[in-house]
């Protein structure tokens, strides 16, 4: 696929895709100061939380099967929905 949504591809595209994923501008990941990062609806309290959502962002890059990828994130978002 030429246009950008090879689901094996981790090129510069990659970043753009999970930012749309996410819902929130590329500049989130870019900005090394979090306090002038763009306002984003992504709750982040602590530093342990960014570390594991960075090695959640590069184990799921490693994923190399759209299904593997597709199971991740339906039971992330079964977890999201379901988290009281």
């Amino acid at each position: 696929m030429a246009n950008g949504d090879d689901p094996q591809d981790d090129g510069p595209g990659m970043l753009d895709r999970i930012a749309r994923t996410l819902g929130v501008p590329v500049a989130t990941f870019l900005t090394a100061d979090p306090a002038e990062a763009p306002d984003t609806k992504i709750p982040v309290a602590t530093p342990d939380q960014l570390l594991e959502m960075m090695a959640l962002l590069r184990l799921f890059v490693q994923l190399k099967s759209p299904e593997a990828r597709a199971r991740c994130l339906a039971y992330i978002v079964h977890e999201a929905t379901n988290d009281g």
